[in-house]
């Protein structure tokens, strides 16, 4: 089922007796069944474990959960639902209106698709309703977000400055050009084939010691898709290959060939053909994408500190912790 459609039918018993974030009324929730208050607006215990065991599904969809991580995970849900109510007060306090072609579009193709199913049994004008509202506020969240985050582009002279100061973003890694033999062997063979497979191996090493070519043996004895290849693996940037392989090859010089190496997969021999230093590109090469970077992160500040002034300006009041 989708997310938008399980929150909504997760949530339909306090949907059916209050809308999400309607003003509080006298005598209409009781003390106990409210988890917050954001200005005039309720956060029911409802809506909080309805979010929650959504969340649970699509976040922890194996294995036992840790309490600590179920406690930590309370709290970024119930932060999350504050949040949005303060968005959402935001934006109409801005005088953002939904998309409504946009709501329209979608809410169609959500009742096209589920109107059949269950979910949608006894309950089809309330889950309708739900659902536009729930599109609308998405739609407001994105038009306000959209306008907190555009910030001018900046000029050529600060995003030389960001390509400055953060080298480390516009630095081709590492490479070396190699080639290998694979002697494969099961996982789970026993240590006698294993053995076998680095005897194998070192009589290999010592014919390439007295003159045999490493891509002539690659092509009669690798099990590797690079076996066609005489072996070889291409150009890789650090990090690409087994930390065993990666930690082999730079110790060697090109042209050397290594020890057998225990992997995986199973016994390998490799010789290092070639090997480039980490280079630095031009700012010419790369100004478009340091302009994009800057621009992004400009952007997420903008975002966390509106998020910041929200959650430090909002009269928000927890009056249950949703242990």
């Amino acid at each position: 089922m989708h997310a938008l459609l399980l929150a909504l039918t997760l949530s339909l018993p306090a949907a059916a007796g209050a809308a999400a974030g309607e003003p509080l009324q006298e005598g209409k929730q009781r003390q106990d069944a409210v988890y917050a208050r954001v200005g005039e607006t309720v956060i029911t215990m409802e809506e909080f474990e309805a979010a929650f065991r959504l969340g649970v599904r699509q976040r922890f969809y194996h294995g036992r959960i840790p309490q600590e991580r179920l406690t930590a995970y309370r709290e970024e849900v119930g932060q999350r639902l504050i949040d949005r109510v303060l968005m959402l007060q935001e934006a109409r306090r801005r005088g953002i209106t939904p998309d409504d072609a946009w709501v329209a579009e979608r809410l169609e193709g959500y009742l096209a698709r589920y109107r059949g199913s269950r979910a949608w049994r006894g309950d089809e004008d309330a889950l309708a309703r739900g659902l536009r509202q729930m599109l609308e506020e998405q739609s407001l969240l994105a038009r306000l977000e959209e306008q907190v985050r555009a910030t001018a582009e900046p000029s050529d002279a600060e995003v030389r400055d960001y390509y400055r100061r953060h080298p480390e973003l516009f630095t081709t890694p590492p490479a070396y050009r190699a080639a290998m033999i694979l002697l494969k062997v099961a996982p789970s063979s026993p240590a006698s084939v294993w053995q076998a497979a680095m005897d194998e191996a070192r009589r290999l090493k010592e014919r390439l010691e007295r003159g045999a070519e490493f891509a002539n043996l690659a092509r009669i004895h690798s099990a590797d898709a690079s076996a066609a290849r005489g072996g070889d693996l291409g150009w890789q940037h650090q990090g690409m290959l087994a930390p065993a392989a990666e930690a082999v090859l730079q110790a060697l010089s090109p042209g050397e060939v290594s020890e057998p190496v225990t992997l995986l997969e199973g016994v390998a021999l490799f010789q290092l053909q070639e090997r480039r230093p980490a280079r630095l590109n031009p700012y010419e090469q790369v100004s478009e994408r340091a302009r994009a970077l800057l621009q992004r992160e400009r952007s997420q500040q903008a975002w966390e500190a509106f998020l910041a002034r929200l959650r430090s300006e909002g009269d928000v009041v927890i009056v249950a912790t949703g242990d």
